[in-house]
């Protein structure tokens, strides 16, 4: 597979939970071997990241979660580099590079690089939904370079609680749900995760298995009961487009028993 279709995954906001050989930026939970306190250490790094930045895509906080900031953003350049894919993803590629360094709870933070892929975004992709963004992040780097006390990642990670609200892995969220859906859903930020997982359906240079498992991911999102803005219509439509348009996924069977349980469950 060439490695353009390897990387579009950049793309995908960590659709699978886990690696196989074509898909080198999803990268498998932590080893059952693991010590139990260097586990809880790493997990609570990713949660504290993705609190402090919404716009994380999961391979971004499992990277810092991980010490792995140089890797994925080598991927990162290599999806920004191909030029089969839209500008909007590319934009993407190189945003995420700069919410990778300039994350705080990040061992590997270097507000100097995030800085520099945020200037690259406004420079080169100034209609990109990313750009304002982008933007938004320079404003924030200056102005903590004035606060007279810098603490280090492990300091403030020493230091950090987490938000009650902001339970990942809470029983009534679907265990398919990435943790981009996740978050999007306990945060109430699921219209920008939607626009998101539809940037990947509309690129022409995204593989059939990463759409069907966009679509699926839209129809939990909507049918997730802690989701403010549930919507059962909306979720049955997404599922409906999976079933017709991918008949032989995976997923089928998965989304026509979610389909079949929307149709007969009252209206939310």
């Amino acid at each position: 597979m060439p490695i353009a279709h390897r990387l579009l995954p950049l793309v995908c906001l960590g659709l699978l939970s886990a690696c196989s050989p074509t898909t080198p930026l999803f990268i498998a939970q932590v080893a059952t071997h693991e010590v139990v306190e260097y586990k809880t250490l790493k997990n609570n790094r990713m949660l504290a990241a993705i609190e402090e930045e919404g716009d994380l895509l999961t391979y971004s906080a499992q990277a810092i979660r991980d010490n792995k900031s140089e890797k994925a953003e080598q991927l990162y350049l290599t999806g920004y580099h191909d030029e089969n894919l839209s500008n909007e993803v590319r934009a993407i590629s190189l945003y995420q590079s700069g919410l990778l360094y300039m994350n705080r709870f990040n061992e590997q933070r270097d507000d100097s690089k995030a800085l520099n892929y945020f200037s690259q975004v406004l420079n080169e992709f100034p209609a990109s939904r990313a750009a304002e963004r982008a933007e938004a992040r320079i404003v924030m780097i200056r102005q903590r370079a004035k606060e007279p006390v810098q603490k280090t990642s492990r300091e403030l990670l020493a230091h950090w609680k987490p938000n009650q609200k902001l339970d990942l892995y809470k029983p009534s969220l679907d265990p398919d749900m990435t943790l981009l859906s996740r978050r999007a859903v306990l945060k109430n930020r699921v219209d920008e995760a939607e626009e998101l997982y539809l940037l990947a359906l509309s690129d022409p240079g995204i593989p059939a298995d990463i759409k069907e498992k966009a679509l699926y991911q839209l129809a939990l999102m909507y049918l997730a009961p802690d989701n403010p803005s549930a919507s059962r219509d909306k979720a049955i439509s997404y599922l409906r487009r999976l079933l017709v348009q991918y008949p032989q996924s995976e997923l089928s069977i998965k989304a026509a028993r979610h389909l079949d349980q929307a149709l007969n469950r009252a209206t939310f």
